[in-house]
């Protein structure tokens, strides 16, 4: 009963303290007794009191609304004018940020720069705007060129002292009000409709289907009265399926060994080694890679570092090997701090997992620091929303999505989440800063995994002390004469204490980085403070309108769905309502991209955009019987894969038909397997494997794990030396160092994809840079050397046994198709690679009998002019078939000599392998997966 009465009592207490606040202490006293005198007979009379008063209040209202605009015409008027006169030059968004404070916007002054908030509403005294313009500190003396007047320190004065009224911005009419066909479209548009569970239909042939999914595309066939060609070829096959499972080609032992296996169980057994293999999850993890944006660098105006990021690329290749549930895997990537964790591993990469939020694009010489903030949170939400939900619900920044059913208000809901939650990227910004200062150490996450032990305490303080002493002589040095007389070396005494200052701090920094005394990774935590957040009007940090509750997007809405802890960040809840089962589009996107994977292009073609401007399914009923698979087998990656895999569709053959291309031009129905070229890595990685050179280990961290924070150039020292890292690196490509704006030369040429966004499907252009890159970049020349080297060793023929005779020319024509193009070649090949051989060794030496003779032509010829040479005799046809090797007129660079060159060679026999070996390697048919 006491307690009953207790919480009450407090109650009261809470209407008659909040009445007193807006409407004045001293009008409230009676307002307190009547409340006291009321409790006898209950919280009904307490509430007629109230409402009563509330009734009687009015004119207080608009005494408090008169007085409001009493203020802000007084800031207008007296304290605008100020400002602008004497603060904009150096603190404004138009001209300048020093220190990090801006004067015109109230919440840059809250907010303030480098020392703190400029102002305290109400109180003028503890403001360091008044201290500053008072000038009663000698460190902190504004404006610089002059004190203000006492009549203009009283302005500023009264004007924080009233509580530092600012014009409000105008909120448009339309923010938070219900939109008719954005209530339309969430009720009709197919993508974020529940999966829909169609009975599978019937067929003419019901033989052909070896799967369910065979029926839903024989269906649609059936319909246009088409019929699928016929399966692939067994050879075709095996390459088929190794490259897109793995990324590699088979070896011609793996060929030979499934050729020679005639049990039904052939295809299936070879599809389990592939997916139990470790180059799955290094094909399949880059996929995904690509979907996050991977980069090891934030790009943009200031290239910095980022020397962690490897830990979240080996954890998303982990993740595909292991076969993570990619429900978890989600939760992992978007709240893994927030999970529990049954030991320090666990916990160290779920850490890591988080990384997936912190590496995308940053620019951290943006000057204020709420923009840098809240350009952040946009990166996070359009990576968010792109990769899971294939949405573009930044789009909603500025004002309600104009296609899409996401106001406004949706996108600071999620905003409010991640505006929680503090980005651990190792960085900050700064306008203009340089060397170390965008470097933040509490900006890291440490994960627990040991390291190096950091210096002692005193060893730190020490260095500081070294650091203070130092920049305490730079200073004296710096506006004294004594600064620029002749130090012992002859240079100015200033420029050696900035010397010894710059040499100092770095030792300093050196010693106190986390990262050198343990284990870190990036990634996100949630934040001290949590809390909504406010719409930015127009999308510009600054103009804040009313405060929005944190939540999830409006247009996916199921019974259960979590709600916002508003103790944390709400990157959990948002965790959860992203893998739920019930949410259909992060089902259907996934789905979707796993087929495109497969089979060229996804059921819906734009697998990024799944809104009112992306495709429609061609096959909606299978795209969603798919996703209830998945579902149903755990949220497995690989189960999906291999169900898709051991179709008959997917085992098509790659022909096409006039018939068919009359219908069917883009091969939508999925008649026939599409053809793909191959992409960047595979290209890379295939003529490694060929040159035998290929190193399948998984090597350690990566280069850039020891770049410090500093600023990157594109063509500097460290950018040349990563660019010829990864020119002999001899590991899978996945593994090279990808900072953005330095694509290695070999991923580049092909499409590699675009790291700072999304990229769910990269572009596949035919451009002549690529075949030039076949023709002249050093690493396909090495490779070409490499491979020819492999031939004309003393190796063994495929199924050789010991003992038998050395391999002759024809068993190594064999071999090298069989390497390559991971098939023998025809008698015509044969043939003609004969004959390519003898005429270019033959004219390799004539180049150098001239040579020995006297003659001009360097006697270590390349063996692009002795192609030359061999072609202009007339050995080649100009129009070649494909795969016959053919070099084109190709002369070495004016400023290269040829000792230059990877690809000179003194022996005519080598010189012509090597040529027929690059040959094989810029033929179409290397280059494209039938």
């Amino acid at each position: 009963m006491e307690a009953n009465v207790c919480c009450r009592q407090q109650s009261e207490t809470r209407v008659a303290s909040g009445a007193a606040k807006r409407y004045g202490v001293g009008r409230m006293s009676w307002l307190c007794a009547l409340i006291c005198r009321a409790r006898r007979f209950g919280r009904p009379v307490i509430g007629l009191v109230c409402a009563a008063f509330v009734l009687a209040a009015g004119p207080l209202t608009r005494m408090h609304a008169a007085d409001d605009d009493a203020a802000v015409e007084f800031f207008e008027k007296k304290v605008r004018p100020l400002l602008v006169d004497h603060c904009y030059t150096c603190h404004s968004a138009d001209t300048n940020s020093k220190s990090g404070l801006r004067v015109d916007d109230r919440n840059g002054l809250l907010a303030g720069g480098d020392r703190g908030p400029a102002i305290l509403p109400g109180k003028p005294q503890e403001s360091l705007l008044i201290e500053a313009v008072s000038q009663v500190n000698e460190k902190l003396k504004m404006p610089p060129d002059g004190k203000l007047s006492d009549d203009e320190i009283a302005t500023l004065t009264q004007w924080i002292a009233d509580g530092a009224a600012w014009t409000k911005v105008p909120v448009p009419a339309s923010l938070g009000q219900s939109n008719a066909e954005h209530e339309r479209l969430r009720k009709e548009h197919w993508a974020w409709q529940p999966l829909q569970q169609a009975p599978v239909p019937q067929v003419r042939d019901a033989a052909w289907a070896r799967d369910d999914l065979d029926r839903f595309i024989l269906a649609r066939l059936d319909e246009r009265d088409l019929q699928p060609v016929a399966d692939a070829d067994r050879m075709t096959l095996i390459r088929r399926v190794t490259f897109d499972l793995t990324g590699l080609p088979p070896t011609p032992a793996e060929v030979s060994g499934f050729l020679k296996d005639a049990s039904p169980q052939a295809f299936e057994r070879l599809v389990d080694r592939l997916l139990a293999s470790p180059a799955w999850g290094e094909r399949w993890g880059r996929h995904w890679l690509d979907v996050a944006r991977y980069g090891e660098s934030t790009g943009s105006s200031r290239n910095m570092p980022y020397p962690h990021a490897w830990r979240y690329r080996d954890y998303v290749i982990d993740a595909f090997n292991n076969d993570k549930p990619y429900d978890r895997f989600l939760r992992e990537q978007i709240a893994g701090d927030l999970l529990p964790a049954t030991s320090v591993a666990e916990k160290a990469e779920q850490l890591v997992a988080t990384g997936f939020l912190a590496l995308g694009v940053k620019d951290v010489n943006q000057r204020f620091k709420v923009r840098y903030i809240m350009d952040n949170v946009d990166e996070q939400i359009d990576t968010v929303t792109r990769s899971v939900l294939a949405l573009t619900a930044s789009c909603a920044r500025c004002h309600d999505h104009k296609f899409d059913p996401i106001p406004t208000t949706d996108y600071y809901a999620l905003a409010g989440i991640f505006r929680s939650s503090d980005l651990c990227a190792g960085l900050r910004s700064r306008m203009g800063g340089g060397g170390l200062d965008y470097y933040d150490t509490q900006m890291l996450l440490p994960i627990g995994l040991g390291g190096p032990v950091l210096p002692t305490n005193e060893k730190i303080a020490q260095a500081r002390r070294a650091v203070d002493v130092a920049r305490a002589e730079f200073q004296r040095l710096r506006e004294a004469p004594e600064g620029a007389e002749p130090a012992a070396d002859g240079r100015p005494k200033r420029d050696v204490a900035k010397e010894s200052v710059e040499r100092l701090q770095a030792e300093l920094d050196a010693l106190s980085d986390p990262a050198a005394g343990g284990a870190m990774a990036v990634g996100v935590r949630d934040s001290k403070t949590v809390g909504d957040t406010e719409v930015r009007i127009r999308g510009e940090a600054e103009k804040l309108g009313p405060m929005v509750p944190r939540g999830f997007l409006s247009l996916v809405q199921f019974p259960g769905q979590p709600q916002v802890n508003p103790r944390q960040s709400g990157r959990l809840e948002l965790a959860w309502w992203l893998s739920s089962d019930q949410n259909p589009l992060t089902l259907r996107v996934m789905t979707n991209r796993i087929w495109q994977h497969l089979f060229g292009e996804g059921l819906v073609k734009t697998v990024d955009n799944f809104g009112v401007h992306g495709d429609v399914p061609s096959h909606p009923e299978l795209l969603d019987h798919l996703a209830a698979r998945f579902v149903r087998n755990g949220w497995s990656i690989k189960k999906l894969v291999r169900a898709l895999v051991l179709s008959r569709t997917y085992q098509l053959g790659a022909e096409a038909t006039a018939a068919h291309l009359a219908v069917d031009p883009a091969n939508r129905l999925v008649w026939r397997h599409s053809p793909r070229r191959l992409d960047a890595e595979e290209i890379r990685d295939a003529i490694l494997a060929a040159s035998g050179r290929l190193n399948l280990t998984h090597p350690e961290a990566s280069p850039a794990k020891a770049l410090r924070i500093v600023e990157l150039s594109n063509n500097g020292p460290e950018a040349k030396r990563l660019v010829e890292q990864a020119r002999v690196n001899l590991h899978r490509s996945v593994y090279l160092p990808l900072l953005r704006g330095i694509t290695p030369a070999a991923l580049e040429a092909f499409d590699f994809a675009e790291q700072g966004m999304v990229t769910g499907r990269r572009d596949q252009t035919t451009v002549a840079p690529q075949a030039l890159y076949l023709l002249n970049d050093p690493f396909v020349r090495d490779g070409s050397l490499a491979l020819a080297a492999r031939l004309l060793a003393r190796v063994e023929r495929d199924g050789a046994q010991p003992g038998d005779a050395e391999p002759d020319d024809l068993d190594r024509i064999h071999r090298a198709y069989r390497l390559t193009v991971c098939r023998p070649p025809t008698s015509h090949e044969v043939d003609r690679a004969m004959r390519y051989l003898s005429e270019y060794e033959e004219a390799q030496r004539a180049l150098l009998a001239l040579s020995n003779a006297g003659n001009a032509t360097p006697a270590a010829t390349t063996t692009a002019e002795a192609a030359a040479a061999a072609n202009a005799g007339g050995a080649l046809p100009p129009k070649p078939e494909p795969v016959v090797p053919v070099n084109p007129d190709e002369r070495p660079r004016a400023d290269q000599s040829s000792s230059d060159d990877p690809l000179v060679v003194r022996d005519p026999r080598a010189a012509a392998w090597a040529s027929f070996c690059q040959a094989l390697f810029s033929a179409a048919e290397f280059r494209y997966l039938r």
